[in-house]
């Protein structure tokens, strides 16, 4: 009887609590973010295959003061996120009241590859298919040049060997097309 009397007690004293407040011309606390319809919207630009070229240009709307995170990260002014590789990424944009709209994005692989690629593509293929690339014999890693990606990550070490040494037997034409793709940026869209 004494639990059910002090819950009822307590039940009666928030009615007359709310009550006052009204009649004083007080309202009770509201959620001030719930009355917003904050938007998120993003201009994505695709990452180059195997790079971390790819951005996110967020807009945010139905406030103002907004500032952004990405993903676990700091809050910042800047709504730009630059450097990303392709996959999604959780946006979270928060105006000037802590009010916060969360979004996730995707940064696509712009796949097509490039001419200035395709050539060196080529040239490895004919020039660097001895048993110690695809073998893995000779000091080289098994399968060095299988993928594009490989091709990419050792951009520079086919520059010191093929390039800047006599290693790879090139003539300056093949030479020429190396330097070229490296200078162009070394991915797979150039």
């Amino acid at each position: 009887m004494f639990v059910k009397n002090l819950i009822l007690s307590s039940f009666l004293g928030s009615v007359l609590f709310f009550s006052a407040c009204k009649e004083n011309g007080l309202e009770p606390p509201t959620d001030k973010c719930s009355a917003k319809n904050l938007k998120l919207s993003a201009s994505v630009v695709n990452a180059a295959s195997c790079s971390s070229n790819g951005s996110l240009i967020v807009r945010a709307s139905g406030s103002n003061g907004f500032t952004f995170k990405l993903g676990s990260g700091a809050f910042q002014s800047d709504s730009v996120f630059a450097g990303l590789a392709a996959g999604s990424y959780t946006i979270t944009a928060q105006d000037f009241e802590g009010c916060n709209k969360t979004e996730t994005f995707v940064v696509g692989v712009n796949a097509t590859k490039g001419a200035l690629f395709t050539a060196v593509s080529s040239l490895i293929a004919t020039k660097c298919n001895q048993t110690c690339h695809t073998s893995g014999s000779g000091g080289a890693p098994r399968g060095i040049f299988a993928t594009d990606c490989g091709i990419v990550s050792l951009k520079s070490m086919i520059v010191v060997k093929s390039v800047n040494s006599s290693m790879g037997n090139l003539s300056n034409t093949e030479k020429t097309k190396i330097t070229d793709w490296i200078a162009a940026g070394g991915t797979i869209n150039n």
